[in-house]
């Protein structure tokens, strides 16, 4: 999703390398993401809404569930990804979810992904997202968080000093709230759901697997802002590119708190 008004806006790229990246997150996240929405039991005839649907697996899946008696809308800021959804039941609409509810009180389902985590209104976004679901309904959103997770495994190996320096920047806030997962919870709890559960998942990644390869893919589209801003030299910013390959160095990945509650 692109936040271009923001605080925390991620960096602008082309719009093939951006479909790309979210591809390669959906990849990631997707089988968490099914797994939360079977317990839901989201079922044939709901109302869903998608927030910042990004490239559509999401949507896809919910359109899948709900059926032709059901409808989802995908909403997004910017849905030009979103506009070969040839699906009756699917409905494309721009909207910035910290400007109101989508409907209040109108879905069975709110669904979000790596959205708040990328808000400076962060409260209200959680707060419209609660009011565009009806009473009963579900909110389920998941972002992700790095406090205090993601670290090297190996702290003796000769990369470690260069991942550390990419996380101290990662963690300075500029580009996003690097603690959204619990912040997601908090906020999801004072704008009145019940039923809360929160669920982390994290792995240990190796250089040269497809998640080492996102991160490093994600580093090269913003590699003139890294090295422009003086956070790194041409030579560091490719050792990091470099460390992302490299099968000998892992790391503990950063949590994706995934949160439930029901509208009261």
């Amino acid at each position: 999703m692109t936040e271009p008004e923001d605080r925390y806006a991620m960096a602008q790229i082309d719009g093939d390398a951006e479909l790309a990246r979210l591809r390669m997150l959906e990849a990631i996240n997707d089988p968490a993401t099914e797994r939360r929405l079977d317990a839901l039991e989201v079922a044939e005839g709901w109302r869903c809404l998608e927030v910042g649907a990004g490239g559509g697996s999401v949507t896809r899946s919910l359109a899948a569930r709900v059926g032709a008696r059901g409808h989802v809308v995908a909403a997004d800021r910017d849905p030009r990804f979103l506009q070969n959804l040839d699906l009756a039941q699917v409905e494309v609409i721009r909207h910035d979810i910290t400007k109101g509810p989508v409907e209040p009180r109108g879905f069975d389902l709110v669904h979000c992904r790596a959205v708040l985590a990328h808000v400076t209104d962060f409260d209200g976004a959680a707060e419209n997202l609660v009011a565009s679901a009806r009473s009963g309904g579900w909110v389920f959103v998941e972002e992700p968080d790095y406090g205090g997770c993601m670290e090297p495994c190996d702290p003796s190996h000769p990369g470690t000093e260069i991942f550390l320096h990419y996380l101290e920047g990662l963690r300075d806030g500029r580009r996003m709230d690097v603690d959204a997962g619990r912040h997601a919870y908090r906020s999801l709890r004072a704008a009145g759901l019940t039923d809360l559960t929160c669920e982390g998942i994290s792995a240990i990644v190796e250089g040269g697997s497809f998640r080492a390869r996102y991160r490093k893919f994600t580093m090269e589209n913003v590699r003139d802002m890294a090295v422009g801003s003086g956070n790194y030299t041409t030579e560091s910013f490719q050792r990091l590119l470099d460390l992302f390959e490299d099968p000998s160095f892992s790391y503990i990945d950063n949590l994706w708190l995934g949160v439930t509650g029901r509208v009261a």
